[in-house]
């Protein structure tokens, strides 16, 4: 079964000296067979893909909006979702 695309969200960042650079990060979430999986992407780069085991689609897509809301970096997606859920399988 191909992943089912269920929310997607677009960051847009501003440069910043000495901050941030300028860029988009797509926040998305998607349905697999018996899981949910947040994908994160900055523009140009790969997309981080991470597994939530055992979590309701009600959850996954608060957990897909904070990243988003919050403008969590790629980079840091995986430790916060650790400690949100207590897993992510990347």
């Amino acid at each position: 079964m191909e992943a089912k695309p269920i929310a997607s969200y677009r960051r847009e960042f501003s440069a910043l000296a000495d901050l941030q650079c300028a860029g988009t990060v797509t926040y998305t979430l998607l349905r697999e067979q018996d899981a949910f999986v947040i994908s994160v992407q900055r523009e140009g780069g790969p997309a981080a893909a991470y597994m939530l085991c055992d979590t309701e689609e009600d959850r996954a897509g608060m957990l897909t909006r904070f990243l988003y809301e919050n403008a969590v970096d790629p980079v840091h997606v995986s430790a916060i979702l650790v400690d949100l859920c207590g897993s992510a399988v990347g």
